[in-house]
């Protein structure tokens, strides 16, 4: 008669959650978690643990009670997120610095006509000549000037309105006046001059010189407006374009007119100058006796 011997069942996989049979007689796991241990790992430990620090568990018990010591150990983990925020807070500080200096002369204008701002000149650029941009007829900037100076005188032919850059020193001396004088009116007027050479030939050329021969409209484009040149040692505005007009003689009209003696001349050119103003009186012709007070900031030429 055979002997039965029963034969002993390989033992269970001690992973838990797998029942398959151990590899061999003395092993403990089977064939598949033998192959890949972190599955016996990512049994106990939660997989974003296992992830973020797998060798340091004492990280997950830090980062779960104490804010500040996960604000700490994600700086390594991730440096993309770290630079970004490490620069936000400086532009916002100097954005704010920036509201803040405007801020007074904001709240200085007197009238509803928005003034424009004063050319920011960097520190490390100086202008030391004027420098002329004639503007195209489709940017904003030429139709706030063009309105501005159609409102007296609408009938009148715009040939050309040129954006002023003026020296730095005269741009650093109005805003030194500016700051000193911050209960006055910050304020765009017109300004009327003669002029003896042709001021159209900018239009064809904005980098044209200057001339030497007393004309008011290369004297104020260069170095602005002067009490020397003024009959009664002031100089005067108006917050209209038709009273200046009057103010603008032009000597280059006698070579270029047709007659003699009073005879019928024929169409000619006129320049005037939009100028930003400080001041403290109120109403339609400004007088005033501070050159500093003054920045021309547009020069138009019109028939």
């Amino acid at each position: 008669m055979k002997k039965i011997i029963k034969k002993k069942p390989k033992p269970t996989c001690q992973t838990p959650g797998c029942y398959n049979t151990c590899a061999r007689r003395k092993d403990n796991y089977c064939a598949g978690c033998i192959k890949y241990p972190l599955r016996v790992q990512n049994t106990y430990i939660p997989p974003v643990t296992v992830n973020q620090t797998p060798p340091s568990p004492p990280v997950t018990v830090n980062q779960t009670p104490l804010p500040p010591p996960v604000t700490v150990n994600q700086t390594p983990l991730s440096p993309p997120v770290t630079i970004n925020q490490t620069p936000q807070p400086p532009p916002e500080t100097v954005t704010q610095a920036v509201v803040t200096v405007n801020q007074p002369i904001e709240t200085v204008k007197p009238t509803t006509i928005p003034s424009p701002e004063l050319t920011k000149v960097p520190s490390n650029s100086v202008i030391n000549k004027t420098e002329m941009t004639l503007l195209t007829n489709n940017l904003s900037e030429y139709k706030d000037v063009q309105t501005f100076f159609r409102t007296g005188l609408p009938n009148n032919t715009i040939l050309g309105i040129f954006k002023l850059d003026m020296p730095t020193h005269l741009v650093k001396a109005h805003d030194d006046y500016r700051t000193k004088n911050l209960n006055m009116m910050n304020i765009r007027v017109f300004h009327g001059t003669k002029h003896i050479c042709n001021p159209k030939r900018f239009i064809s050329n904005p980098k044209a010189e200057f001339c030497n021969s007393g004309c008011g409209v290369c004297g104020i484009a260069q170095n602005g407006n002067k009490i020397a040149f003024s009959r009664d040692r002031r100089l005067w505005f108006a917050n209209n374009s038709s009273v200046s007009l009057g103010y603008c003689n032009n000597g280059y009209q006698m070579s270029y007119g047709n007659g003699k003696n009073g005879a019928k001349y024929g169409t000619v050119e006129n320049a005037m100058f939009i100028v930003e103003l400080i001041t403290h009186l109120p109403g339609p012709v400004f007088t005033l006796d501070s050159e500093a007070a003054t920045l021309p900031k547009y020069l138009i030429i019109f028939q």
